[in-house]
């Protein structure tokens, strides 16, 4: 039931995020405007990350997500209805408070309702699914729009409806997650931190990688719409293309940690992601920038889980759970910060600087992990 749900919210958020920069611009909101409303939301999952993992620590998961997961939407729904700038920022904010809660529940649910056997296929599953769900998510919503206009709509009320629906999908998580048995929670024990200096160390470099993340690939769908007029539906066909490849990527990623390492692969892969940053910043041809959108997102995802694999392995088994989130709150926190400034950056100059810009803080981050792990084994220190 709850791999059920993580589908729903796959297609619905997928869908959602798609248009979402569409709308906000057919609307006539500047990049710096949408950046700042992007920014709303990401502080929104900041500012609840360590209360939602202390909170799903002591209650049961199945009642905070069927009252979260109803207040998401709403805030949502807000969002695609209201024009008021400050009230979209509002709703955008809450809508992050929200989300959190799904986002960070996976993990100890599995841990509480499931053997040691079964926890490798369903953490592999769930996000298998979230991927795939995005797929069918991305390629509805850009195909969406377009039939709904041939009623005669103008563009921003198409975008608008869409977006309803999406939030809807979001809704129908609601169902499974009502028929899911689950076990109590155990009763915490007393909170120690073991592991400080190595979290510090790892939550550097995915900091960096945020701030460099959240100048740019927010404003992705926008940046096929400015410069090469891309329609809906194909921008969708490409998101889809990218989640195939981040598949095949995230299949291809434990076999190259085999041969020479996750922390190598991690680099590795980073390295080879940031010449495609360079050519979606400067490139005038629709081709090279969807080849450079693909092969970047491919190499540059394979990366993630290895890292949070190998954060894990790294501190003490108690600093497990606070690790994961303020791994989270780091890369959201600086995709948060720098995709307000980002906005600003599309606003006055250009995509040429945002993109450049992101490539050199993944360069940045990528010396900070092999300088900091280049020769770590991966066992505790």
């Amino acid at each position: 039931m709850f791999l059920i749900a993580t589908f729903f919210w796959g297609m619905g958020f997928s869908g959602f995020m798609l248009l979402f920069n569409l709308y906000l611009k057919e609307l006539g909101f500047a990049e710096g405007s949408i950046g700042s409303i992007i920014s709303a939301t990401t502080l929104g999952t900041v500012v609840m990350a360590i209360p939602a993992s202390f909170l799903l620590r002591r209650f049961p998961i199945k009642p905070i997500l069927l009252i979260t997961a109803p207040i998401g939407v709403l805030s949502y729904a807000i969002q695609v209805t209201a024009t008021p700038y400050h009230t979209i920022l509002t709703s955008g904010f809450v809508a992050g408070i929200a989300a959190v809660f799904g986002r960070v529940a996976a993990a100890p649910f599995f841990m509480r309702n499931s053997t040691p056997k079964e926890r490798p296929y369903l953490f592999s599953m769930q996000f298998a699914l979230m991927l795939f769900a995005g797929i069918i998510g991305n390629i509805v919503a850009g195909v969406l729009p377009g039939i709904i206009q041939k009623e005669g709509m103008v563009p921003y009320l198409t975008y608008r409806y869409t977006l309803l629906l999406f939030s809807g999908l979001v809704l129908a998580s609601v169902v499974p997650i009502l028929m899911i048995k689950q076990k109590p929670p155990v009763r915490p024990q007393r909170m120690k931190i073991h592991s400080t200096r190595t979290i510090a160390k790892l939550f550097l470099p995915n900091l960096i990688v945020g701030i460099g993340a959240g100048l740019s690939i927010p404003f992705l769908n926008l940046y096929f719409k400015d410069l090469f007029n891309t329609p809906a539906y194909m921008i969708g066909i490409f998101y889809s293309l990218q989640q195939f490849l981040m598949i095949i990527g995230l299949l291809a990623a434990p076999l190259a940690a085999e041969r020479i390492g996750k922390i190598r692969t991690v680099v590795i892969s980073q390295l080879i992601s940031i010449p495609f940053l360079v050519v979606l910043g400067t490139t005038k041809l629709l081709l090279f920038a969807v080849l450079a959108f693909l092969i970047r997102a491919a190499f540059m995802n394979m990366a993630q889980p290895l890292y949070t694999n190998f954060a894990m392995e790294k501190v003490h088994h108690e600093d497990q759970p606070l690790t994961n989130a303020l791994l989270t709150i780091a890369f959201t926190a600086g995709w948060g910060v720098s995709a307000n400034f980002g906005g600003y950056l599309i606003e006055h100059f250009g995509y040429a600087a945002p993109f450049i810009t992101t490539s050199v803080f993944y360069l940045i981050s990528t010396g900070i992990t092999y300088t900091f792990f280049g020769k770590s084994s991966g066992h505790r220190d």
